[in-house]
């Protein structure tokens, strides 16, 4: 059977029309609402208008925030930096749910632990930054279950370990109900976000099933965003590294450039002064190069004047010499305005030093590279001069050698000089140098350097030196002042006799006799003429100890006695034999009156005897008092 439906009367169909208004707007309905719309209605019908009636509110509300949300996703879509992203996000979600405080999380996967890296709502400072250390609070129980977690009062919940820092942080702000969610993204646990008020109180489903979902989709974009951000920055590591490899082949072609213009220059016959200006040019700083030892060959300007002390390298610098000597690289100074130091080796031998100043920013690897190439540069061009000059020194030397043994045909050795432009026949000094094996080659390269190189023979005892002048004594003086120019040490130099070419090895022969002769006599430095002392070697040889007792024997104590009372009694006595016994001309030798002659003589007469003063006596005295003489005021300074 058809039931005829029942048509509402007006005043029904205006009830039911108010009710569904109302229900449409989201308003919420009591019983007591229901009644005064519809009228006496059962409870059935008024429990299920109040249903209706919260359902559609809260599906109003449903779709409002997913509106919100999905308005949310749009904007934040469009932000690439993280860390604006992270503060936009809790912001969208502190709109979003409306809770006092919003914050995030970040998850460090490789300490497994989290930092607090944006909020909004908070007002103590010790909160952003705030770590989370594993197994700790509700951020890492969200990570652990990568569920939502929360607490109604995070005061009195005991359910979970707790940390001092994050507590404090936590009571600093007020903080009672934490709600957390994960942020997810394609299985990787990003972070945690969390909305929390300050009033104790229970999260709603609702509430969190928005914040969950909001996470979910904040996940994505920030995942999204990190992964624009690593692409971003692999693209400038990209660029930057093909910008520094640009640069460096251009370095390493300018490094290459130079090291072709140090090796044309070597090539074509230049010296230090050229290398050192082209290594200046190239790296904008001012150059020096030092020889094997240590001193200035050649500079680019005067600053680097500083860079030595009284002839010796600043004590910085000579110390990185030793570094750079043992790992054959660049070795760093810095001081007094000297970057880097590069020794010039040949395997284990010093050939040189190259010496850079400092510049407004440090050397590249490039440059100190080219640095050590041109170290190389500076060995070459050491080993180029000292072919040169030991095929030089060869010749030389066999010259010298040859004239020194006295047993070459002179006419010979004429034409071997004329053809190295030395004239023979003129006169000659010999000058006799001792010098041990081990001082005996830098003896012979400072000799040779000379801009008029002299002819020099290396013999056992050191070196015999044919300088072409007629002034024996002076000869001596500039060999020893040309040593110790260098800052060469003590050194013997003792001049023979002028002689002709054929007289040399007599001549060297009584000038080696003197310098034996001299070191007994406590004489280790200066320069010596062989006429001074050859009455002595006549009558001593070279027994210096000999002599010395012949004094001793003869003069003794005269000399105990003027080294006690600082008096001149022996040079009063050689005084007295030089001017024939005359007290008169000893008086004015001595620039005393002749009665203090008188007297010192009566002095020597009660230590020697009555006798001394007699024919052989006072020639065996004078002999004594004249060597003694000699032994004490010998010129060393020439």
């Amino acid at each position: 059977m058809c039931d005829t439906p029942v048509r509402l009367d007006d005043a029904a169909q205006r009830s039911i029309t108010d009710l569904l208004t109302r229900l449409e707007s989201g308003e919420q309905l009591a019983r007591e609402d229901v009644r005064s719309v519809l009228g006496p209605v059962d409870e059935t019908l008024a429990d299920q208008a109040q249903r209706t009636a919260a359902r559609i509110r809260r599906l109003r509300r449903r779709d409002g925030e997913l509106s919100a949300l999905i308005a949310s996703t749009r904007d934040l879509v469009e932000v690439r930096d993280v860390q604006a992203l992270l503060k936009r996000l809790v912001d969208r979600a502190h709109d979003l749910v409306g809770t006092d405080v919003t914050y995030m999380s970040v998850y460090d996967e490789r300490s497994n632990e989290l930092f607090v890296r944006a909020s909004r709502g908070t007002v103590s400072s010790r909160f952003h930054g705030l770590r989370v250390p594993a197994g700790v609070g509700i951020a890492s129980r969200v990570v652990q279950t990568m569920a939502p977690q929360w607490t109604a009062d995070y005061g009195t919940d005991d359910d979970f370990d707790r940390d001092p820092e994050i507590d404090a942080a936590i009571v600093e702000e007020h903080l009672r109900s934490l709600l957390g969610v994960p942020m997810s993204a394609n299985g990787e646990i990003l972070g945690v976000l969390f909305a929390a008020d300050r009033s104790a109180r229970a999260f709603a489903g609702d509430e969190i099933a928005l914040l969950t979902a909001f996470a979910d989709h904040a996940a994505i974009i920030l995942h999204t965003a990190r992964l624009f951000s690593a692409v971003t920055e692999a693209a400038d590591r990209a660029e930057e590294a093909q910008a520094r490899a640009e640069h460096h082949v251009e370095a390493m072609s300018a490094s290459a450039r130079v090291h072709e213009r140090l090796t044309a220059l070597v090539l074509s016959g230049h010296g230090p002064r050229e290398v050192a200006a082209t290594l200046a040019e190239s790296l904008g700083r001012a150059v020096a190069i030092a020889d094997r030892e240590n001193r200035l060959v050649a500079a680019t300007t005067d600053e680097v004047d500083r860079w030595w002390r009284q002839g010796r390298l600043i004590a910085p610098a000579a110390e990185a010499v030793k570094r750079s000597r043992a790992s054959g690289h660049c070795a760093d100074v810095g001081a007094r305005g000297l970057d880097v130091v590069c020794a010039a080796i040949a395997g284990s031998a010093l050939l040189g030093l190259l010496l850079v100043g400092e510049g407004p920013t440090p050397l590249t690897d490039v440059e100190r590279r080219t640095v050590e190439r041109s170290g190389q540069i500076v060995a070459l061009l050491t080993m180029q001069r000292d072919a040169l000059t030991d095929a030089e020194e060869r010749v030389r030397g066999e010259l010298a050698l040859d004239l020194v043994s006295g047993t070459a045909d002179m006419a010979a050795l004429e034409r071997r000089a004329a053809v190295r432009g030395i004239v023979l026949d003129q006169p000659w000094s010999g000058v006799a140098v001792p010098a041990p094996d081990s001082s005996r080659h830098p003896l012979l390269r400072t000799l040779s350097a000379g801009s008029q190189p002299w002819l020099i023979a290396t013999q056992s005892e050191g070196v015999s030196v044919l300088v072409p002048s007629a002034d024996p004594r002076a000869a001596a003086v500039e060999v020893r002042q040309r040593w110790r120019a260098t800052g060469g040490g003590p050194l013997i130099a003792v001049g023979s006799r002028v002689g002709a070419p054929a007289e040399i090895a007599d001549v060297l022969s009584e000038a080696w006799e003197c310098a034996a002769f001299l070191p007994a006599l406590g004489m280790a430095d200066g320069a010596f003429h062989v006429d001074d002392y050859a009455p002595y070697l006549a009558m001593f040889g070279t027994d210096g100890a000999r002599a010395l007792a012949y004094v001793e024997r003869m003069i003794g104590p005269v000399l105990a006695w003027d080294a006690r009372n600082r008096t001149g009694l022996t040079e009063t006595v050689a005084a007295y034999a030089d001017s024939g016994g005359s007290v008169a001309r000893t008086a004015r030798v001595l620039y005393v009156h002749p009665n203090t002659v008188k007297q010192r003589l009566e002095r020597v007469t009660s230590l020697l005897g009555g006798e001394w003063k007699t024919g052989d006596p006072l020639f065996r005295v004078a002999v004594a008092a004249r060597l003694h003489r000699l032994r004490s005021t010998a010129d060393r300074t020439w």
